[in-house]
């Protein structure tokens, strides 16, 4: 039966396994593993996984925030995936009501999430959740000599 918990480090390998195979980015387990240890190191990360049978099956990493033109906190969804076999089953579902329940708790007046532009289906499950489109995300890559950036369309130049 699967159940919503909060992350804990045995989790790691499966939610690199779910970002490289789900989200399609190419994400090292150290790598992660590390930006994980820091934002565990500041109370305003939050991770929760969908666990099946002692396995993670997905994860939704959340960023509270402020913002100048809202009113309260801002929550942020910086990553959400559910793996392809568990899909269409409520799990993805079931990560957003635990991540809704936690914003209320904080005090979190507005859920944020961006979502690439080819991922058309996963824009339909927002909006089966009452997100609505509100405008486009930018990014731009500033350049840091050490630091390599995966674009969405594959290329090393932003995200």
């Amino acid at each position: 039966m699967m159940r919503i918990r909060t992350y804990c480090k045995d989790d790691i390998s499966e939610i690199c396994d779910l970002i490289n195979q789900e989200l399609g980015y190419e994400v090292a387990c150290d790598d992660l593993e590390t930006r994980i240890r820091q934002m565990e190191e500041d109370k305003n990360y939050m991770i929760f996984t969908a666990v099946d049978d002692g396995r993670v099956i997905g994860f939704i990493g959340l960023h509270m925030c402020l913002a100048l033109e809202i009113t309260g906190k801002a929550m942020r969804v910086i990553a959400l995936a559910v793996s392809r076999d568990f899909q269409n089953q409520g799990v993805g579902s079931a990560l957003i009501r635990k991540a809704e329940e936690y914003g209320r708790e904080n005090r979190a007046s507005v859920m944020l999430v961006n979502s690439g532009l080819k991922r058309i289906r996963t824009h339909g499950f927002y909006e089966k959740h009452s997100f609505y489109k509100k405008g486009y995300s930018f990014c731009k890559r500033l350049e840091q000599p050490d630091m390599e950036i995966e674009t969405e369309d594959g290329g090393k130049n932003g995200f």
